[in-house]
């Protein structure tokens, strides 16, 4: 598995198995969320933003069984992070502004502790919460971009309990620039276009 820990510069991809020993020592230190590199149903992404939510407003669905945090800290938390245009979530459809436009039907989904089968489509469809370990110091978050049924892009993030809030909130801009980015991975440059003829 690949994570993503993008606030802690100390710590760069492992070229070897010594160094990938060092780097999960690092990131123990570092106390953050770490983030699974996502994953895509589509071959090109730029659209996102602008197709899926026209007045830069969005859905967001929280499945949690144990009701940790509020809808209003989860729209708060999770919204103007990332690249401009930087999106508005919310938690309510009637929670727009006069003038907006929202897709009901595109939505950012959150499942909390989520149950095994709860990826790919069945985070559209039929989404699950296990409730809370209390033995486990982490708590898994698998996040995802639906339209309808149809899942566009997902990753799953692992927080650190005592601090869940917190990280929550710190790596929104994350979750955003892995569920909507630019565009795509090719050969892992996340920088370069398959649409492009020099990628």
């Amino acid at each position: 598995m690949n994570s993503r820990t993008p606030h802690c510069s100390a710590l760069k991809r492992p070229l070897s198995i010594t160094a990938a020993a060092s780097g999960l020592f690092l990131l123990a230190g570092c106390n953050i969320a770490t983030f699974e590199r996502a994953n895509y149903k589509v071959a090109e992404v730029d659209s996102f933003k602008t197709a899926g939510a026209p007045s830069r407003v969005m859905m967001l669905e929280v499945i949690d069984a144990d009701n940790t945090f509020s809808n209003d800290f989860w729209s708060s938390a999770m919204s103007n992070h990332g690249y401009a245009p930087r999106l508005r979530f919310v938690t309510d459809p009637n929670d727009i502004q006069d003038g907006e436009t929202i897709k009901p039907e595109n939505r950012m989904v959150a499942v909390v502790n989520p149950e095994q089968s709860t990826m790919g489509g069945k985070l559209c469809t039929d989404p699950k919460s296990a409730g809370t370990d209390d033995s486990s110091e982490r708590i898994v978050v698998r996040f995802g971009f639906c339209v309808g049924d149809k899942i566009i892009s997902e990753t799953r993030g692992r927080f650190n309990r005592d601090q869940f809030a917190e990280q929550l909130e710190s790596n929104a801009d994350t979750v955003n620039f892995e569920l909507f980015p630019r565009r795509t991975n090719n050969k892992d440059d996340r920088n370069c276009s398959s649409f492009l003829p020099n990628c």
